[in-house]
């Protein structure tokens, strides 16, 4: 994603902080106010029309549970957004959307040319706050889909998340990000893991585990409407990790708070010139 949005001008170093995302640009409506906006990757979400009822069917649309219907399939989101130079962001909700929207983007790529990142995302597995019978799209099946229909692209495998404040110190186990890497390893794939930003802090000798397992590896901080993280929570991920390998799709007002945090900053350098302040970067 780094080296595309630099090729288009968007960013001028590659460091991952200055990507911007739009979310749940899913109807049409929501769809051309990211279109005209300054937004760089646009985020949506993908099932099927009717999933989970009687007319359920095979055609993918753009809507984000309790949603099964739409004035926006993905055929008419791809053709609108390949007309603009944004990234691509796909969320899926359903093992049912992955194959038919899979077999949209080969289409497009042929008959259009894509010409861009396109991220790939699902919740295959339970998380912070999550019960182990919890509905998760089936981890295995995602990416044997993904290796046989539209490769190209970059997976972001995630886990289903709760974030309770009463309980405010829940985070991601060492259980939890071993059971991803046994499920991701093996991918030809950049991956980029999006983790709760609320729980990123507290969980970071494990997610920092992961994190080092491969340097095709990325995170992806993202936070719901709950609460916002702090600015203090962010740089300390920061601090302790390559600018290049961590996005975060974090909401305004804490967003340009943080990136003017981040530009204040005077990191300690170490001898191979990469900023540390608390631990080795990874």
């Amino acid at each position: 994603m780094l080296d595309f949005l630099v090729q288009t001008g968007d960013i001028r170093e590659r460091d991952a902080l200055y990507a911007t995302w739009y979310h749940r640009a899913n109807n049409k409506s929501e769809m051309n106010i990211a279109l005209q906006s300054s937004i760089m990757v646009l985020e949506a979400d993908v099932t099927v029309q009717g999933y989970a009822t009687v007319n359920v069917t095979t055609i993918p649309i753009m809507a984000h549970p309790p949603a099964v219907y739409s004035d926006n399939t993905l055929d008419q989101w791809l053709d609108a957004v390949l007309q603009s130079k944004k990234g691509i962001k796909l969320d899926f909700k359903c093992i049912q959307a992955v194959t038919p929207s899979l077999g949209i983007l080969s289409m497009k790529n042929q008959t259009k040319g894509i010409n861009r990142p396109v991220w790939l995302n699902a919740d295959i597995l339970p998380g912070p706050n999550v019960p182990a019978f919890w509905p998760v799209i089936d981890g295995p099946e995602f990416l044997a889909m993904i290796q046989q229909s539209f490769p190209d692209v970059t997976i972001s495998p995630g886990w289903a998340v709760l974030y309770l404040p009463q309980f405010p110190n829940v985070t991601y186990t060492q259980a939890m990000v071993e059971d991803m890497y046994a499920i991701i390893k093996n991918v030809p794939q950049t991956v980029t893991f999006p983790v709760h930003a609320l729980m990123a802090k507290n969980g970071w000798p494990h997610i920092s585990w992961l994190l080092s397992q491969s340097p095709k590896f990325s995170l992806t901080l993202w936070q719901s409407q709950e609460k916002n993280p702090s600015v203090n929570d962010l740089l300390f991920v920061r601090d302790n990790t390559n600018p290049k390998r961590v996005y975060y799709d974090i909401y305004e007002p804490v967003l340009s708070q943080f990136k003017e945090a981040a530009s204040k900053s005077n990191p300690v350098k170490l001898s191979s010139g990469t900023p540390r302040r608390f631990r080795i970067l990874l």
